[in-house]
């Protein structure tokens, strides 16, 4: 098995759950949700391994982006906050930028042109 590692994903919809941003430097977990209603490609954020309790979202532009890479999970699929919470703008939620952390397959011939074409990321 190797690890990737992707940075610069950001989650949205934190002060939803009660609180106004993630922990920095906390371990969250991560699983798509493809019988969203809202959005097919969402990927939840939790804080328990169980992933029972949903703390927040990815944002909709990098699960959409994601949604392919993430087939290639093997396991679970981790989140670690980097910065605090930011506003960008007056007309939405504060966002707060992340790395995603996963085990994927040996052979990551198919994993790497879907990654270079979007983010920063390191296998190893």
């Amino acid at each position: 098995m190797k690890n990737a590692i992707i940075r610069n994903v950001y989650v949205v919809g934190m002060h939803h759950g009660g609180k106004k941003e993630l922990e920095v430097g906390a371990l969250y977990f991560c699983k798509s949700e493809p019988n969203n209603p809202w959005d097919p490609n969402a990927v939840a954020v939790f804080d328990d391994r169980d992933l029972t309790r949903r703390v927040c979202y990815l944002r909709r532009e990098d699960a959409r982006k994601l949604g392919e890479v993430l087939g290639f999970e093997q396991g679970t699929c981790y989140l670690r906050p980097k910065m605090k919470a930011e506003k960008f703008s007056r007309f939405k939620g504060p966002m707060q930028n992340c790395s995603i952390g996963f085990k994927c397959q040996e052979d990551v011939t198919r994993l790497k042109p879907v990654l270079n074409s979007t983010y920063i990321h390191k296998i190893y």
